[in-house]
């Protein structure tokens, strides 16, 4: 088994989402810091979706008594910084919170963050995931995200490092008992990694025609065919969504809310996909500016949770890469001048390439 394979593959499947909200910027003192509130909570949201990582992890790193929120976010931002001081952060979080789910949700979030990123250890790190996947499952036995969570797990992961079809394929069934669209939706996902593609596409084109579904059903057959590279495939599935888009609920105590939040979500996503599948396809240029043009409005106007979501940077970078395609240099040039701060070691060699093309082609 190639350890480096392994390791490429474990963050898809530990990958757990840290949710974060965004409201305006705020300044905080030292007393502040201590006893920070929801509502500086939602101001801290701010200054991360700005990217701005190391303000969040000053303001909560002393904080004596975390909640889970106040954990997550300083995970969260840890995780763009240093993945080993959130890795300590999240067995500290685990150790605080050994009855709370949603601890060793995001503690399977980090170590498949670091199974990803350490080749050597991929198989150590895998199975610290598993570990607090099964965890939380044992902690919430009806809560639906843990099954999906750990059920990608079995996908993704090879079998040296945990990974089980068998036992994927009895966790969509699960899911099915607790919610039958999202069971439908783990189903598809479960033929999609056995090649059954046929029986995936048959479940997707049905929820496809369903309002509350069609964004995601799209989404994830798009995501599909575009890490398959079936570019063709992935453009006419994609691009649907394009011109779609979801009503608007305000009000985040509602029951709307939540239905609201994963379609926008999965919609800014689905754009941000078209922007990336014109980037590796070299094709449908056009139509990945506009996307990518769209992902960024709506991403700094939205009032839904974005830290899952490609950050203001990697979109334009994207952008960049997509409109010295289209040999408009100067736009380029100005795009790239949006990037603020750092990333990922990934992220600085393509934008020290796009820097060099402009300065040639300039």
């Amino acid at each position: 088994m190639n350890v480096k394979k392994v390791s490429s593959r474990l963050l898809c499947a530990a990958a757990v989402s840290i949710a974060l909200t965004s409201a305006g910027a705020f300044a905080l003192n030292n007393d502040s810091i201590k006893n920070i509130d929801s509502t500086s909570i939602e101001m801290l949201n701010a200054r991360f979706k700005q990217g701005d990582y190391e303000y969040v992890i000053e303001a909560l790193e002393d904080v004596k008594v975390k909640t889970p929120k106040q954990y997550n976010i300083l995970i969260s931002a840890l995780m763009n910084i240093d993945l080993d001081d959130a890795e300590e952060v999240a067995d500290e979080f685990v150790k605080n919170y050994s009855n709370d789910y949603r601890a060793y949700h995001t503690h399977a979030n980090v170590m498949g963050a670091q199974a990803s990123n350490s080749i050597f250890s991929a198989l150590g790190y895998a199975k610290k995931a598993k570990q607090s996947l099964e965890t939380a499952v044992t902690l919430a036995p009806d809560e639906v995200g843990v099954y999906q969570a750990l059920m990608q797990f079995h996908l993704m992961a090879p079998s040296i490092a945990g990974g089980d079809m068998d036992e994927a394929e009895k966790l969509a069934d699960k899911i099915a008992t607790l919610d039958a669209l999202e069971g439908q939706f783990a189903k598809a996902k479960f033929y999609l990694q056995d090649d059954q593609v046929d029986k995936a596409v048959e479940i997707y084109a049905t929820l496809a025609q369903q309002n509350e579904a069609k964004i995601r059903a799209n989404l994830e057959l798009g995501t599909h065919y575009l890490t398959d590279e079936r570019f063709q495939n992935a453009f006419e599935t994609l691009s649907v969504l394009l011109n779609e888009s979801v009503e608007t609920v305000t009000d985040k105590e509602s029951e709307q809310w939540e239905a609201y939040a994963e379609n926008k979500s999965n919609l800014l996503y689905g754009k941000y996909r078209i922007g990336l599948l014109a980037v590796q396809s070299g094709e449908y240029t056009d139509s990945g500016i506009a996307a990518l043009e769209q992902y960024i409005e709506e991403y700094n106007t939205t009032s839904i949770e974005t830290a899952h979501l490609p950050s203001m940077n990697w979109a334009n970078l994207r952008l960049a890469e997509l409109r010295l395609n289209a040999n408009d240099v100067q736009q380029a040039k100005a795009t790239l001048s949006q990037i603020n701060g750092e990333e990922d070691k990934r992220f600085a060699k393509i934008l020290k390439g796009l820097k060099k093309q402009i300065k040639k082609r300039a």
